[in-house]
């Protein structure tokens, strides 16, 4: 389910860690280009990917852990804060290109281990089932299926309504761009090739929530509650059946935004990833 964080609070983290708009911005951390943080050494390189209406400090806690046992990257999307404006449509394909230029302009070189949260783990999928020879590994932290709103109109078709266009007028630019690329990244995500085999971990939520949502997109999570917990994981194991010796993880106590929730869960798995992938 995609949902977004737009609260205060969030906003004080881009201060305590390091802001865009600072005169000394922190080591790893350059106002170049795109917004991005950059750290620790070793590879395969760890790239992060939020869902729609984050930024890279959903991942603060959880990129200095993986950091400290290889080399990480997060980054802000072309038209959220300290990024380039966005051109054209938000689907996978723009920025998925946009993120692959990106890693060439930081040196950064593949294959890598991608991990994408919500809407992210969906531009992830299509990165890693597009540019395979690029991708080694794949962690999904409660991603967004291919299929999400298809599958929801068919099972229960009243449940799924547009944007009122005052609610639309509401949205921040880059949450409501993102969302109406959602379909056609998913069908970007379809229409690709299968993923080829490698290391993927599905980390799914055990339970779902909506405290951390912005008041324009709560009616989703309440049209969520209106289909049984099963429909729902029976989307996260279809992630995880793109790869064979996959794991799927059902993160219990945990709602949505997993890397918030429980950090060393998210940790853990990419460590696993990594270590797979050192053959250890």
């Amino acid at each position: 389910m995609i949902r977004a964080i737009q609260e205060p609070c969030r906003r004080l983290a881009i201060v305590l860690f390091g802001c865009w708009t600072c005169a000394s911005p922190l080591a790893g951390e350059q106002p170049q280009t795109h917004r991005y943080r950059q750290a620790g050494s070793g590879g395969p390189v760890v790239v992060f990917e939020y869902g729609v209406g984050d930024s890279l400090d959903t991942w603060k806690q959880v990129q200095g852990e993986v950091s400290r046992f290889t080399e990480t990257f997060s980054y802000n999307r072309a038209g959220h804060e300290g990024s380039p404006p966005a051109l054209g449509v938000r689907d996978a394909v723009s920025v998925v290109q946009e993120l692959r230029v990106l890693l060439s302009e930081r040196e950064l070189s593949p294959p890598y281990v991608l991990v994408g949260h919500s809407l992210g783990g969906l531009y992830m999928q299509y990165y890693a089932r597009n540019y395979p020879d690029e991708v080694a590994g794949l962690v999904l932290v409660d991603s967004t299926h291919w299929e999400h709103y298809d599958r929801i109109r068919r099972a229960a078709p009243s449940l799924v309504t547009e944007a009122s266009p005052d609610q639309a007028r509401r949205m921040p630019e880059m949450v409501r761009r993102e969302m109406q690329g959602v379909e056609l990244s998913g069908n970007e995500v379809k229409d690709s090739a299968p993923l080829r085999p490698m290391p993927l971990i599905v980390l799914s939520a055990g339970t779902p929530s909506e405290t951390s949502l912005p008041p324009q997109l709560g009616s989703q999570v309440r049209r969520r509650r209106g289909l049984r917990p099963e429909f729902w994981l029976g989307l996260q194991r279809e992630l995880a059946a793109q790869a064979p010796d996959s794991r799927h993880v059902i993160v219990r106590g945990s709602g949505h935004f997993i890397q918030i929730d429980k950090p060393q869960v998210v940790t853990e798995a990419v460590r696993e990833v990594e270590l797979a992938l050192r053959g250890k």
